[in-house]
């Protein structure tokens, strides 16, 4: 079950975002910030998924502007990978981009990580590149682009 996270899910939220992306942060030479991190996940909209017994198995962490959602996280515990969550989870983020009538949701993504095909089998699409990070997009049909007209 997705649903709206609070202070109480932050260490959960923390450690599975550390955990899963330890790998990509050494082979960046990136070091993890636990201030940093802690502190920006007052900035986002942060969803929790449970499974049947309560434990939390995934997190969506995003951010809005006025014409698009922003990914800042998406993360499944390992043992849970591969079984719908995270495709559910994108699925929730497009719905609530929809609501808002955004143009796109957009997302970064490691150079060489996995989820890179994840996204562009859910319709992401690269649209740029800064140094080991790659920007994706996907565009939301029937949104508003241009009010004015």
């Amino acid at each position: 079950m997705i649903s709206e996270a609070s202070s109480l899910d932050y260490p959960f939220i923390e450690k599975v975002t550390r955990q899963n992306m330890a790998h990509h942060y050494a082979q960046h030479r990136i070091e993890w910030n636990d201030k940093a991190y802690s502190s920006s996940l007052a900035a986002t909209d942060n969803y929790v998924v449970r499974n049947n017994d309560g434990e939390r198995i995934a997190v969506i962490r995003l951010g809005f502007d006025q014409q698009h959602l922003y990914i800042n996280d998406l993360q499944v515990i390992p043992r849970a990978q591969g079984k719908g969550i995270g495709t559910r989870l994108l699925d929730h983020a497009m719905s609530l981009a929809r609501a808002r009538n955004l143009e796109a949701v957009r997302l970064c993504v490691f150079n060489g990580n996995s989820a890179k095909k994840f996204y562009e089998k859910l319709g992401f699409e690269q649209v740029g590149e800064q140094g080991n990070v790659l920007r994706m997009e996907r565009r939301l049909q029937g949104a508003i682009t241009d009010v004015s007209a």
